[in-house]
């Protein structure tokens, strides 16, 4: 279960961002989670908790935002979503085609005061 370190991981940069900004509260974490990460947010939400638990941060909700696979053509320049892992632009029929997004693991923002 990869989501215990990526909830440790998670746990780290906010508390990094508390210091830096002096924060003295936070509600809620938003994170972009890309669809290669294989992450299951229930798994993730579940280990953020174990975590937190008897920290600042203890209750505090995880906002995961569940980000597309796409892709771009390198032969003519097409961006297109995938959900079923074949690597073929739709436009032109090539295979020749690079990650845009969906590999992403992003705490995108903090609710604080």
């Amino acid at each position: 279960m990869h989501e215990l370190s990526i909830a440790k991981d998670i746990f780290n940069g906010v508390v990094e961002e508390v210091k830096k900004r002096k924060i003295s509260k936070i509600f809620s974490i938003r994170i972009e989670v890309g669809k290669l990460m294989a992450i299951v947010p229930e798994a993730l939400e579940f280990s953020f908790e174990t975590i937190t638990k008897g920290t600042f941060l203890e209750g505090v909700k995880l906002d995961i935002i569940d980000m597309p696979l796409k892709m771009r053509c390198k032969t003519c320049g097409n961006e297109f979503e995938i959900n079923d892992y074949a690597y073929i632009c739709p436009n032109c029929q090539k295979t020749d085609c690079e990650i845009i997004s969906g590999n992403e693991l992003l705490i995108k923002s903090l609710e604080a005061e």
